[in-house]
This record gives structure tokens, C-alpha cells and sequence, in this order.
């Protein structure tokens, strides 16, 4: 049962934890959000401080002029446009779109850094590879990634056109061999002087790719004791997404931007572009205009727009290897103590909450494991004012009912026991009461049959006429009880008096209480009630009968009406407690020597018209006997 309730508080309490983990994990998608976009923004801000200065050179050297982007002035500018920053990829594109550039500032073409050892000095040389094909170029790169992580012996043949021998600068080659850990890339036919390069690569660099081997000065080997890889920053993926957002999107990709000045400078304008991702990796844009008034003042047109001056844009691009997963660590950093104690406190009001819901359900669950044990006198609290309250005071009535209901069928079982009882004794009864008169009339039409004598005859018959008559008045007696039993028998109500009845009643029986003796005494008083005359008659005439039937001569019986009540009271003999309830039953007889001539039916049809009149009705012992009464 325990592990019930308690299984009960952690499923709540899971569910409480889920909508705050809901509404936990959209604040957190809101927070990763803002740190996105202030990281964007901030390096936006850093893109335009640089892309400023470009701006401002552009406006006071070029475009005072007819602007010509291909010109070498332009070109010379344009090279250095984010003062160095290697990290971003600018893209130079005219007013349709078409890249006229895609590279990196500061790079200029493919470089490979060798380590020579020459009379046991290393030194440094720089190997430029921009006179390489493209086809040859992506061969040694290709070769290069293989193997980055593994020491890479190089050996050059190459025709020198220009060498600078103070810092070591060679330009204008022409490659005869390349050949990359005894593997031959490149072979061609070279005339002139060749000079023969041979070392160890430390580092290439090209606009799409940096490469720092893990290269050790000293030994001229791989580090073993740090086991270091290759530092390899690769910028494909930034240069192919950028391209295929100009070439395929460069309308809309041109319009997403958001005008986004930041500088306190105002020589152009610059717009943040809509983010978007490429190969698992998130990429933010900034636009600058590039604009030519010159030009468009030559058009023929009376209002030139913006749109109408531009001649071309500056794109530049930064990557992100992995912008939200970082932006998420940035902010369950900086908010780790805010969420740890919410998480904390969240969790202890969970398991607050789910006891705070378990405990009356715990307590109704006693209550009613209490009730199904008949221990309906368990308290149920039924003070709360909510569902629980309402749970509570539903099993309390419940209890009361299922109570009462009990106590209802003890009480039915006790009454069907007592009309067993009562049956069984009717039925003794009724036989002992048919059976003697019926024994009589046997006995006496024998005798008839054998009787000579006609006057004996004739006392023969009236004996068993007089015995008949007994049995059908029993008969008839026992089905006007059963017809009020039932109900059946229906009441002809109207005013009447009950004096009226009550004097035709004892003139009727005056001789009767001469013949025996009997002192009558009467407090009579009008009572007009509404009732059935004939019956309510035959209540009056058994009450009094009953009551002359059990006086001795010299008793008395004292008869009261008034306007509430009629009572019959007869001094003599007392009726024995345990018969004062039985004796309103069929055949019940208190005195069965004194009772032979009637049919022990007389109180049980009185009790029956009585309650068909709603009336008040009943028996008890007195100082001077027994008080019959019924009130209306």
C-alpha cells in the first residue's frame, strides 16, 4: 500500500517536473537564441570597425572618381578590406550578382612553410604554389590532408625567377618536381636553373584552408610526448555556402539583409543577412554597398535611388563550427546558479505538491479501508473547499448512508425473524382455532347420524350450526384483516362524531355490564373527526368489549373521550411486559381461559384501521390495570 502511495507522489510530482522542464527548456531556447544573436552582433560590430576603414579610403580615393572595380587601385584597397582579419571570407560581387572575388584578406595564393636543415641549422622558407594548375594544386592538398598528421618529407625542383635573399622570398617559380614522402605529385619539363628544396613541412595556408603540422623545431620529428594533431582550419564549406547563396539565391540572400550601422562613422551603409547553415556549420553575413554616384549621375533618369548608384558588394563571412552548442554553454554557464537552485527548489515543490495531494487521498483510503471494516465512526476531514473536500465529504455521506443502510437491514433481517416467528405462531394458532371447531362438528354429525332421538338431533345440529358459524366469522374476520393489512380496503371518510358512536356502543353493551357486574364509568365529550363511522365503530365496540371481557364483577371500566383521544381503561389484572407488543398480533391471547369465545383477531384488525387512519394507538399497564387508547 505504502509503495502504492508513494509511486502515486512520484508520478505527480514527474508531471509537475515536466511542465517546469517544458517551460525550462523554452526559456533556455530563448536564451540560446539572444546569445546567438549577440554573438552575431558582436562580431558584426567587430566586421564593420574594420570594414569602416575600407569605407572611408573607398570614398576619398575611388569613389570620387568613375569607379571601376577590376581597376588595380581598387584591387590594392580592397585586398586589405578587413585589416588582416584571416578569419572571415570576403566576397566581392557586382550590382548582378556575378563574384568577381572569393578569398580571404591578406591571403594571396597557396603557401607551404618548409623546415631546411642546412650545415645542422633549420631554418624557414615559404614555397608559393600559385603558379601550380588547379588540377596539380588540389593533388598536392589532397596528398597534404592525407597525411597531416604524420611527419611530411618534401622535396622541390623548381626554376626560381625571383629570390630575395634577406628574407628569404621566392616568386615567379616554375615547378619541375614535387614529390611528398617518396611520392612524385608533379613532373614536368623546366628549362633554366632549378634549385633543389628539400625539408620538412611545417605549415600551408591557401584561402580555403590553414594547416599547422605538429611539427617539433627541434627534433625535426612528430611530438610523441603531447601525441599532437595537426591544427587544421578548414574554410570549403565557407567559401562553397557562400557561393551557392549568390549564385542561386543572390536576390533574396541580397534583400534578408537588416540595415545594421553600428559605426560612428556614416560613409556607407552595412546590413546583417538572415544567418543560415551549410554542412552542419552556421554562417553569419555582412553586406556592404559599394556605390558610384559618378556614374549613376549620368543616367537619364531625374531621381536616382541608392539602388540606381550601386555598382557592386562587399560580402563578408564568418563561421561557426558550432554556434548553438556553444551559445548553450555560454548561458547554462552564466546562469548555472539561477537554474541549479530553481531546479532545486522546483524538485522540493514537486514532491510538496504531490504529498500536499497524497495525503487526503492517503487519509480517504484509510477511511475507507476503515469503512469496509464496518468502522463507520472513523473522522473523515471535510474541512478542505476544493476537489479533495468534495472527495471527502462524498465518502462521509457515503458512510452514513452505507451506515444507515446497515442498521436499516439489521433491522429488516430482526423484523423478518420476528414474522417467522409471528407466522409460524399464526399458523399454530389458526390450526388450534379451526381444529377445535372443527372437531366438534366431526364429532357431533357422527352422533346425528347414530342419534334416534329427533330433540337430541336438533341440539346436535344447532351445535354444529353455532361451531360453523364460529368458522366463518374466523374466515371472514382473517380477510378483512388481510384486505387492511394491504390496504386494499377502502375508507368511506366523512365527519362524524365520535360521542354518537361511543353511547350507541355501551347502550348496546348495558346489559352486558349489568350481567356482570361491571362499574361503568364514563368522561365523554364531543369529537368530531374525520374517519369511516362503521369501522372506527368497530374499534370503539373491541376496545370496550376487551376491556368488559377482562374485568371480574366489582371491577370498573373508566371511558374518556375527548377531542384528541379515546381511551378504555379497565381495573383488574395487569398485562405481562413481554406480551404489551404481542398482543396486537393475530391469535395472540394474553388470557386464554378468558378468551375462548373470540377469534384473537379483534386487536390485530384494530391495529390495521387504526393505521389506515393515520391515527395514534396503543396499550399500557396503569396504577388501577390496562389503558387502551387511540388519538387523532
Amino acid at each position: 500500500m505504502k509503495k502504492l502511495n508513494f509511486s502515486l507522489i512520484i508520478k505527480i510530482a514527474c508531471i509537475i517536473l515536466l511542465a517546469f522542464m517544458a517551460v525550462l527548456g523554452n526559456e533556455i531556447r530563448l536564451g540560446i537564441e539572444r546569445y546567438i544573436k549577440n554573438t552575431v552582433e558582436t562580431d558584426a560590430e567587430i566586421t564593420i570597425r574594420n570594414l569602416d576603414k575600407f569605407a572611408k579610403n573607398y570614398l576619398e580615393k575611388i569613389a570620387v572618381n568613375k569607379v571601376d572595380l577590376s581597376s588595380k587601385q581598387f584591387s590594392r584597397l580592397y585586398r586589405h578590406a578587413l585589416s588582416g582579419d584571416l578569419t572571415k571570407i570576403k566576397c566581392l560581387v557586382d550590382k548582378n550578382g556575378q563574384i568577381l572575388d572569393m578569398s580571404r584578406d591578406g591571403v594571396d595564393g597557396p603557401t607551404l612553410s618548409l623546415i631546411i636543415n642546412k650545415n645542422g641549422t633549420n631554418y624557414a622558407t615559404s614555397v608559393d604554389f600559385s603558379s601550380l594548375s588547379q588540377n596539380d594544386l588540389d593533388k598536392v592538398e589532397k596528398l597534404i590532408l592525407q597525411n597531416q598528421n604524420t611527419e611530411l618529407e618534401i622535396s622541390i625542383d623548381v626554376h626560381v625567377g625571383y629570390y630575395n635573399q634577406y628574407n628569404d622570398e621566392m616568386r615567379d617559380l616554375d615547378f619541375k618536381t614535387i614529390t611528398i614522402n617518396d611520392q612524385t605529385i608533379v613532373e614536368r619539363q623546366v628549362s633554366g636553373e632549378i634549385t633543389h628544396l628539400e625539408g620538412v613541412a611545417s605549415s600551408y595556408m591557401s584561402a580555403k584552408m590553414e594547416l599547422v603540422f605538429p611539427y617539433s623545431a627541434d627534433t625535426l620529428s612528430i611530438s610523441s610526448q603531447l601525441n599532437q594533431k595537426a591544427l587544421l582550419t578548414d574554410y570549403h564549406d565557407a567559401f562553397k555556402g557562400l557561393q551557392q547563396k549568390i549564385k542561386r539565391e543572390f536576390q533574396k540572400f541580397k534583400d534578408s539583409g537588416k540595415e545594421f550601422n553600428t559605426s560612428v562613422y556614416d560613409y556607407t551603409q552595412y546590413y546583417l543577412m538572415s544567418p543560415y547553415e551549410y554542412n552542419g556549420k552556421y554562417y553569419s553575413t555582412i553586406m556592404m554597398r559599394l556605390e558610384d554616384w559618378n556614374t549613376a549621375s549620368e543616367m537619364e533618369d531625374e531621381e536616382i535611388t541608392v539602388d540606381d548608384a550601386t555598382i557592386g558588394y562587399i560580402f563578408v563571412t564568418q563561421e561557426y563550427n558550432n554556434l548553438p552548442m556553444d551559445s548553450f554553454k555560454q548561458f547554462m554557464y552564466d546562469n548555472s546558479s539561477t537554474y541549479i537552485l530553481a531546479f532545486i527548489l522546483i524538485i522540493v515543490m514537486c514532491f510538496v505538491v504531490a504529498y500536499m495531494i497524497v495525503r487526503p487521498i492517503k487519509q480517504l483510503e484509510l477511511a475507507a479501508w476503515r469503512i469496509s471494516r464496518k468502522q463507520f465512526d472513523y473522522p473523515i476531514d471535510t474541512s478542505r473547499h476544493d476537489e479533495l473536500g468534495d472527495l471527502a465529504r462524498g465518502v462521509d455521506r457515503m458512510s452514513k448512508e452505507l451506515e444507515k443502510t446497515i442498521n436499516d437491514l439489521h433491522q429488516e433481517i430482526d423484523r423478518v425473524q420476528q414474522l417467522e416467528v409471528v407466522r409460524k405462531e399464526f399458523v399454530s394458532n389458526f390450526t388450534h382455532e379451526i381444529k377445535t371447531p372443527l372437531g366438534i362438528i366431526n364429532g357431533f354429525s357422527e352422533m346425528v347420524e347414530l342419534e334416534k332421538d329427533e330433540k337430541k338431533r336438533n341440539e346436535y345440529i344447532e351445535i354444529i350450526q353455532n361451531e360453523t358459524k364460529r368458522i366463518n366469522e374466523l374466515v371472514l374476520a382473517m380477510l378483512d384483516l388481510s384486505k387492511l393489512e394491504s390496504q386494499n380496503m377502502t375508507l368511506d371518510m366523512e365527519e362524524v362524531d365520535l360521542l354518537d358512536i361511543v353511547d350507541e356502543t355501551l347502550e348496546s353493551m348495558a346489559c352486558l355490564f349489568e350481567n356482570r357486574h361491571v362499574q361503568l364509568i364514563t368522561d365523554l365529550d364531543s369529537s368530531i373527526v374525520e374517519a369511516d363511522p362503521f369501522k372506527i365503530g368497530m374499534v370503539i365496540t373491541n376496545f370496550i368489549g376487551n376491556a368488559l371481557h377482562h374485568s371480574e364483577s366489582g371491577e370498573k371500566v373508566i371511558i374518556h373521550l375527548d377531542e384528541h383521544c379515546f381511551s378504555v381503561e379497565n381495573t383488574g389484572a395487569y398485562i405481562p411486559e413481554e406480551d404489551i407488543e404481542k398482543i396486537w398480533l393475530s391469535f395472540h391471547k394474553v388470557d386464554k381461559a378468558r378468551n375462548e369465545g373470540g377469534t384473537g383477531l379483534g386487536l390485530a384488525i384494530c391495529k390495521a384501521i387504526l393505521e389506515l387512519h393515520h391515527f395514534e394507538y396503543g396499550v399500557q399497564n396503569t396504577k388501577q390495570g390496562v389503558l387502551f387508547y387511540f388519538r387523532f
